[in-house]
Parts: C-alpha cells; structure tokens; sequence
C-alpha cells in the first residue's frame, strides 16, 4: 500500500520480537527489523521510516546514546524506546510534524499495542538547555 506506515523494529531476537512484528503488521504497518542498533545504524537507513522502535531490555540507558545521535542526525523522524515496563520517546521528537501524518498518535497507537498503555514519556534531557 502506498500510505502504509513504515516501521523499522530493532529488537534483540527474543519471544516478544515476533508477538511485536505479528501486532505491527496486523495493524497494517510494514516492518523491517534490526536485531541491534549497531546493526541498524550500519545501514544508516532510519530514515527512511515513519517510525523507529528501539526494545530495551535492562532499562533506558543502554540505546540513549543511539537514539541521542539518531535524533541529531534525522531530528524530523519519530523514536520510540520500549522497556519491560514503560515507553519513552527522546526528547522533542515528538514535536515535528510529517507529511506522512501525525508521528504523536502514530507512537501512541503502537505504544498501546505494545504494551497495552497510552502513557509515553519523554527522556530527561542529558543536557538541559
């Protein structure tokens, strides 16, 4: 489909990662997946997605600075960072508009899908302004 959302997953290769992609695609998103940000950032191609989808598992800290330079190098395109507990988004990302729709409920959407919760937050600022 020409307006289908484009989703680019990077999980590690766990049972959720299919239960993942099953919802997505159910959904009517197209997802490509990267086992590990190394191995996205190696294509260099995220921008090229309506929506990047970053699992961390342990917590936030280990894809901030992936996500940190992901946000520096394509600031117009829409991250998300699932934990086993929460959703977060990097700061600002969510305040660009696209031409391919509004990235905010596009990140709510799959958000509740995903961990069955509306409430995404956004990551402390590293280095407040």
């Amino acid at each position: 489909m020409a307006n289908q959302k484009r989703i680019l997953l990077i999980d590690v290769d766990d049972s959720r990662r299919e239960s993942r992609v099953l919802l997505l695609t159910s959904a009517g998103f197209s997802v490509d997946i990267r086992r590990n940000h190394v191995e996205a950032e190696r294509l260099d191609h995220e921008g090229e997605f309506d929506l990047v989808i970053v699992t961390l598992h342990g917590g936030p800290g280990r894809a901030a600075q992936y996500s940190d330079r992901l946000s520096r190098a394509k600031p117009r395109l829409p991250i998300l960072l699932l934990t086993d507990s929460d959703v977060y988004v990097p700061p600002e990302t969510l305040s660009h508009s696209m031409e391919t729709g509004d990235p905010a409920a596009l990140i709510r959407e799959v958000a509740s899908m995903l961990v069955g919760s509306i409430y995404v937050r956004e990551l402390p600022c590293p280095n407040p302004k």
